[in-house]
């Protein structure tokens, strides 16, 4: 995969995220997004995002 390709790739992913958390928001859900990051063995960092969703009462 060329750079151009993996960019656009997390470009449409973004786009993606962006649209299912406003359609979340639509819906009374409470998104929290989290990230960390680790190293992994080959000393690469690799950031992981974890997610909370609660209903909104």
């Amino acid at each position: 995969m060329t750079d151009a390709e993996l960019a656009q790739s997390v470009r449409t992913a973004v786009e993606k995220l962006n649209s299912a958390l406003a359609e979340a928001a639509r819906q009374n859900l409470a998104v929290t997004l989290r990230t960390t990051a680790h190293q992994t063995t080959g000393g690469v960092e690799q950031v992981v995002v974890e997610t909370r969703i609660f209903k909104q009462l």
